[in-house]
């Protein structure tokens, strides 16, 4: 130890080291906020201060004025706070408001998984859904009852939205997945066509089950353009039947959208129209007829 003693002594007069210390010692003396916190605790005595100048210089070495130096941060996202600590002076690290803001952004962000989907669904909400006629006047009421009751905890129905290209189908599913991540509400937003590629993916390999269950299981279901994948008999009941059948039976809601109204699916499902597929169009559009409240969409394409 003495020697060590000795070699810090023989560095301190070296006048290079010497500037460099006084250099830092005047720039934390003379830090706005640390002259602020040394006023504030007259009971620092001189002795304190040099104990305690370690601290005081890590603070000014991170702040400038009472706003964080990002790329100085001793821990990214977190804010150095003085105090005194049985008379002598210590640190602590709070986390910033930006640093907690962001933070809570990426878990909501989480909250709402949007597959196959532009990026741009990510901005949809009710403010900006155009409701200038009474068919998109009562689909915007309805969604936003569909939100309010998920927000109380209630047992709602889905939604089945229908109608023609481009009338804001897709943006409303996105706009209610926004509202429901908000509260903290876990939903999946997946367009109809990629999810069926996807799950013909996974079947070959071991991850299917797991595929199968994330969509069994998620609070809030939203499937966008259903009727537009490439239906087979596959799809159909080994797909969206076993999830729609187990949300069904677990009360837990699911909504779509679609070019076609529910008698145009149950077609579609029917695949070629013999006695079986139409049983078993018939069935799985039971499952969506009784779970949810069918609204149509009109308007122009917006798309163009």
């Amino acid at each position: 130890m003495e020697r060590i003693n000795q070699t810090l002594a023989q560095m301190m007069n070296r006048k290079e080291v010497r500037d460099a210390y006084e250099s830092i010692r005047r720039r934390t003396l003379e830090h706005p906020e640390v002259v602020s916190f040394l006023k504030a605790h007259p009971e620092l005595d001189e002795t304190a201060v040099e104990v305690g100048f370690t601290k005081l210089s890590e603070y000014a070495e991170q702040m400038d004025g009472k706003k964080l130096i990002e790329e100085q941060a001793v821990i990214p996202g977190h804010q150095p706070m003085l105090y005194v600590d049985l008379g002598q002076i210590a640190i602590r690290y709070e986390e910033t408001v930006k640093h907690r803001q962001a933070r809570r952004q990426k878990e909501m962000d989480r909250k709402f998984k949007s597959l196959f989907l532009p990026e741009e669904v990510r901005e949809a909400s009710f403010e900006s859904f155009d409701w200038s006629d009474d068919a998109r006047k009562i689909a915007l009421r309805e969604s936003m009852r569909f939100v309010s009751g998920m927000k109380t905890r209630q047992k709602v129905n889905g939604l089945y939205l229908h109608g023609s290209f481009g009338v804001g189908k897709t943006y409303l599913l996105a706009a209610i997945a926004n509202e429901l991540k908000v509260a903290d509400i876990e939903t999946i937003l997946v367009h109809a066509p990629g999810f069926v590629s996807e799950a013909k993916r996974k079947i070959r390999t071991d991850s299917f089950d797991s595929f199968l269950t994330s969509f069994q299981h998620v609070p809030v279901l939203l499937i966008d353009d259903i009727g537009a994948e490439a239906i087979s008999p596959w799809v159909r009941d080994e797909l969206f039947g076993i999830i729609l059948q187990y949300r069904m039976m677990h009360r837990l809601p699911t909504l779509y959208s679609s070019n076609f109204s529910g008698e145009e699916l149950e077609t579609h499902f029917s695949i070629d129209g013999s006695p079986q597929n139409k049983m078993k169009a018939q069935r799985l559009m039971q499952r969506i007829s009784t779970t949810t409240t069918q609204i149509e969409l009109k308007g122009e394409n917006r798309r163009r």
